[in-house]
């Protein structure tokens, strides 16, 4: 046996809202005339120096200052039917209805968004996804993701679609010239909306798995699919805010594919360029610019595929199941299946000693946020590309479930089975694992191993002692890394033999399976930080629009 001991090297509203930071670069691109290369305007690196800095400029607060009149809001108003038709082209989704349209300043703007979070009652469901993120290091464990969400919230809303009310709201504190990129970009949702009914099809109403209930095979695949589906409807309608900025210039994503390819890395430097943003733990980041980034591309590389039929009608008829598929578009245009990973019911082999406290999938998307936040974030996304599954039990003390006092990561004892496409993956991934225990725990101390020989002995291991009791990391030969976590020596001996059965027909499978990470769209504060994350993609993609336009005119 080898040991890897290695040191560490939902929210029902739609609020799609647009850059505040980059609106003035918009006024810029949604122009008639597209500027030449002899106009006399200056270098391209000043021109980029020109859009930051008018991005910063607009990163004061204007929502208290009125911007339009009268006669400009009329004007807008006028605007919203053709840009409708516009979106309608760019998609090829039918335009069945007019789309109502108000204008509304910060007060009202601050009411919907009040009474959008009292709807949800998502704090006592989400206790214990917050509590198990903790536990695996998703989320520090003195972190209050309250109170940094409601940091997070500001009046970072451009505009926004409402599908209840089918109602397009525009804000008075932006000026009329900027408005137009932003209706594109939300006039796709209401598109959307009266083609597929984007409540239901976003499948926004959680729900928790009933005694008896028997999902099906790919039942931890399918728990994913509303993220995956944010991913499309936000993708498709980056799209169409891209395609009407460069439409002057007779542009698109579809005949200008390198334009978003190009996007990744400086999302990423424009999400580390807030204090804010800067101080979120990794599962925050990469969820926020998950439906904007990943969105657009795996739209672009639809639209490459099969051109607009595949990426708009074609991603509605048949969505992405996961997060992998999203992030990994050859998996969803080559169906690539992903067995389920199973868990034996556990329940009988903790005895009396605990109960079932939480459970779940750990996707594509938290393996990635993992990586990033532990190991080597150049090879993160490498590695995470070889998930092929992952499954998760946490358990809680029942001596401690007694009484009315919170859950803590002490408390808890988890299990997590991941599957890798290859030896190495899984070697990469273990490594990396075994590297943050150090950094998780404060008192991690690595342990010798127990001698093993036999064919069920894992190919390399990991233990370690640590405040919150014994971990336990092994590899195994199928390519699996098992994960054991607070159980005492012997009951750990006894949960990976169990899950190394693979002639258990007693499976776990009505407990929840939905992906970890994911939960955080249940939090309502989460659409504000997510969008100020999206301010920020939208600046960088329209940087490099400036930049390339202006070189190639």
């Amino acid at each position: 046996m080898t040991a890897i001991l290695g040191r560490r090297l939902s929210a029902p509203m739609f609020l799609s809202m647009v850059c505040l930071l980059c609106l003035p670069a918009q006024s810029q691109l949604a122009g008639a005339t597209p500027p030449t290369s002899d106009d006399g305007s200056g270098s391209q690196a000043e021109q980029t120096v020109s859009v930051a800095d008018m991005a910063r400029k607009a990163r004061k607060d204007h929502t208290k200052e009125v911007q339009m009149s009268d006669a400009d809001a009329k004007d807008l108003f006028k605007s919203v039917d053709k840009i409708l038709e516009f979106a309608s082209d760019d998609t090829g989704f039918p335009r069945r209805a007019s789309v109502k349209r108000r204008l509304v300043g910060a007060d009202e703007v601050e009411k919907y968004t009040r009474e959008q979070e009292v709807k949800q009652d998502y704090a006592k469901r989400f206790a214990s996804s917050e509590m198990t993120m903790k536990k695996f290091g998703l989320l520090p464990r003195n972190f209050n993701l309250q109170e940094f969400l409601v940091k997070a919230n500001g009046k970072q809303i451009a505009a926004y679609y409402d599908f209840d009310s089918k109602t397009i709201s525009m804000l008075n504190w932006i000026p009329r010239d900027r408005q137009e990129p932003i209706l594109a970009h939300e006039l796709t949702h209401a598109l959307q909306d009266q083609n597929y009914d984007l409540k239901a099809w976003l499948k926004l109403t959680p729900t928790e798995p009933s005694a008896g209930s028997k999902p099906s095979e790919d039942s931890d695949i399918d728990d994913e699919s509303s993220t995956a589906r944010r991913a499309v409807t936000e993708g498709q309608a980056q799209v169409v805010y891209v395609d009407y900025v460069l439409a002057p210039y007779g542009r698109s994503v579809q005949n200008t594919p390198a334009l978003i390819y190009q996007m990744e890395d400086p999302m990423v430097k424009a999400v580390a360029d807030s204090e804010l943003l800067h101080t979120a733990p990794m599962i925050m980041r990469e969820l926020g610019t998950f439906p904007y980034g990943a969105g657009l591309i795996f739209e672009g590389e639809l639209l490459q595929k099969g051109g607009k039929q595949m990426a708009f009608t074609g991603a509605f008829a048949h969505p992405p199941r996961s997060t992998h598929e999203v992030l990994q578009p050859k998996a969803y245009l080559e169906h690539e299946k992903i067995a389920a990973v199973h868990l034996p019911d556990l329940q009988p082999l903790v005895g009396g000693q605990y109960s079932v406290y939480d459970s779940g999938g750990i996707g594509e998307l938290d393996v990635r946020a993992l990586l990033k936040q532990y190991g080597e974030r150049k090879t993160a996304d490498d590695v995470a590309a070889a998930w092929m599954g992952g499954r998760y039990i946490a358990f809680r003390r029942v001596e401690n479930s007694a009484t009315d006092k919170a859950a803590s990561t002490a408390d808890l004892a988890l299990l997590y089975v991941s599957k890798w496409r290859s030896s190495q993956a899984a070697q990469r991934f273990a490594k990396t694992y075994v590297g943050a225990v150090t950094q998780r725990y404060q008192n991690a101390v690595a342990q010798p191993l127990a001698a093993c020989a036999g064919s069920q002995c894992p190919v390399a291991a990991g233990q370690f002692s640590t405040e919150e009791g014994p971990v336990l990391i092994e590899q195994w030969s199928d390519n699996t890394v098992v994960v054991s976590e607070s159980f005492d020596q012997a009951t750990a001996a006894k949960l990976l033999h169990a899950v190394r059965d693979r002639g258990s027909e007693t499976r776990a499978d009505n407990l929840r399976q939905d992906e970890l990470g994911l939960r955080l769209y249940e939090s309502p504060g989460f659409a504000g930080f997510q969008e100020q994350i999206g301010e920020r993609v939208r600046e960088e993609i329209l940087k490099r629009i400036v930049v390339r336009t202006a070189g190639r005119n």
